[in-house]
Formats: structure tokens, C-alpha cells, sequence
């Protein structure tokens, strides 16, 4: 399982673990707070790279923007 470390504007940190990015997104289930509708996401790959995502929120899967396919 891959660790994701999700970091607030105003320096807030919650590490989750699973075993994808969207798995991780789901988990996390943040909502906004004040003018801070951002989370920045760090995490390792199997190699050792490491990666960086910013994520608007509330984030809203595909699934739900785009109703049953």
C-alpha cells in the first residue's frame, strides 16, 4: 500500500494509506474550509519516484459528474 500525504493551505497533514490514487481521494473525503479549496497530495511510486497532485475541493468523481454511463 502506497502512503498519500494530504497537505491544507494552512499547513494541516493527513497521511492515508490504499492502494490508488482515487481509492486515497475517497478516503480523505475533504471539504472546503474558509477560502482553502485546495489540497495539495504527495506520494511515492513502486520505484521510488515521488509525485505531486493538487486537487480542487470538494472533488467530485467521474462517476458522479457524469451520472450512470
Amino acid at each position: 500500500m502506497k502512503e498519500y500525504t494530504f497537505v491544507r493551505g494552512n499547513g494541516e497533514k493527513k497521511v492515508i494509506e490504499a492502494m490508488s490514487f482515487k481509492k486515497a481521494i475517497k478516503k480523505y473525503d475533504g471539504k472546503p474550509v474558509d477560502n482553502d479549496k485546495f489540497v495539495h497530495i504527495n506520494w511515492s511510486s513502486k520505484k521510488g519516484n515521488s509525485s505531486y497532485k493538487i486537487l480542487e475541493l470538494p472533488h467530485v468523481s467521474r462517476k458522479e459528474r457524469k451520472g450512470k454511463l
